[in-house]
């Protein structure tokens, strides 16, 4: 059999094996309480969804957020024109809250990128310390006496 005969027979078979994984993808909601605020900055759709998405990822990844808010700034600077983009990001978690933020000079999606991927490691690391998979290192213990060495 040859490579084009060997493509042909295996071709119908994509259009099928695609529409099984689509019947089978589930589509959820966000159920996370969202609030977005911006602040001395006009209102955009764009950057909106772009932090609903990330909210929507994390959501999906760790099943004990209880809440999300997220404020982004535009900080003037002393004596300078024009200023910085500033993006918080506050998870809520049962009996805590995480906070990050993060700023950048020219554009407000990368200070809401990083404070998200920021926040992102911090509950990656939170989750890891609750199943207790963290390394735990050995305790150095001092000798009595001088350090000096010294008689």
């Amino acid at each position: 059999m040859s490579q084009d005969e060997d493509l042909r027979q295996r071709k119908p078979w994509a259009p099928r094996m695609r529409d099984r994984i689509d019947m089978n993808m589930e589509v959820r909601d966000m159920n996370l309480p969202f609030a977005i605020q911006f602040d001395g900055v006009a209102r955009s759709d764009a950057v909106e969804d772009f932090a609903r998405s990330r909210v929507e990822y994390l959501e999906r990844h760790f099943a004990d957020l209880t809440g999300c808010r997220v404020t982004i700034s535009r900080e003037a600077r002393h004596g300078q024109t024009g200023g910085f983009f500033s993006a918080r990001v506050a998870m809520t978690l049962p009996g805590r809250e995480l906070i990050v933020s993060h700023a950048h000079e020219h554009d407000a999606y990368i200070a809401l990128r990083d404070a998200f991927d920021a926040i992102n490691r911090r509950l990656e690391d939170s989750q890891q310390i609750r199943r207790g998979r963290v390394k735990h290192h050995a305790t150095l213990t001092h000798r009595d006496g001088d350090d000096t060495g010294g008689e």
